[in-house]
């Protein structure tokens, strides 16, 4: 065996086992039904360190989700964002922060054990100095601004975290509904009625017409489940209204107790 090289079966499970050996006395444990997710379940936040493993990938991905309404994340996104740009800068870090993956000829695929240990160290660098900062700094009425406005650090580079795409209520598809349904649910929980109905209303009309082929098992999908709870919302809202604060804090308590369900 060549110990110059790691294969990348190998060295998936070597990263796996490296993430739970640095994260477990922080709090993190294996997501239950996903063995490359761990994550870490806080009283309104949930942290998430996972594993991209499919095809050539091997990249370390980060979010940061609403506990009480956990249908879509703040994420790092590792190509050209703004956390390898400061690393650099400030570290000045040799590698991309995943693995790129060597394609012989014959074979499986593998890494450079150099280049290996070279991102870990990187990697390990981004979680001390910048990620797990990050997390630990992340309030619920900053998470839920992200959902709705572009997100700028005072020396105009974008934020380390952000989400896929704000609300944008003139979205002719889907890329927004569940970053509206965030947003909605919190400015309910915080007794902000008024201000959360049109996103509600927006992401209810959105997710029906996404599992408008599936409606009969809707239950299976995530997106289901979360238009399930905004139904429920909904009614309440429009037939006892002076039950709706009671009614949101019950459906969100049970979304929290099963967050596994709702994550996308």
């Amino acid at each position: 065996m060549d110990d110059t090289i790691i294969i990348k079966k190998d060295a998936v499970k070597l990263v796996r086992k490296r993430l739970k050996e640095l994260l477990k006395p922080l709090g993190f444990q294996p997501h239950p039904k996903e063995r490359n997710r761990l994550m870490r379940v806080r009283e309104e936040l949930i942290d998430e360190v996972s594993l991209r493993t499919d095809g050539t990938h091997l990249t370390p991905c980060f979010h940061i989700y609403y506990r009480k309404a956990p249908f879509t994340s703040l994420y790092v996104d590792l190509v050209n964002n703004s956390l390898w740009r400061v690393m650099k800068a400030q570290e000045q870090i040799e590698t991309h922060l995943w693995w790129n993956v060597e394609i012989p000829m014959e074979g499986p695929y593998y890494y450079k054990l150099e280049h290996f240990e070279a991102v870990w160290k990187d990697v390990v660098l981004a979680l001390e100095r910048y990620i797990l900062p990050y997390m630990d700094a992340m309030s619920v009425e900053k998470l839920l601004d992200f959902m709705v406005n572009p997100q700028r650090r005072p020396d105009g580079e974008k934020e380390i975290f952000r989400v896929s795409q704000i609300v944008v209520f003139c979205d002719i598809y889907f890329a927004c509904m569940d970053q509206a349904a965030v947003y909605g649910v919190g400015m309910w929980l915080a007794g902000e009625y008024a201000k959360g109905l049109p996103y509600i209303i927006f992401a209810m009309n959105k997710y029906r017409e996404h599992m408008r082929p599936h409606m009969q098992e809707m239950e299976q999908f995530n997106e289901g489940r979360v238009l399930g709870v905004l139904d429920a919302m909904m009614a309440v809202y429009e037939t006892r209204p002076e039950q709706l604060k009671e009614k949101v804090v019950q459906l969100t308590d049970k979304i929290s107790e099963n967050w596994a369900d709702y994550m996308m």
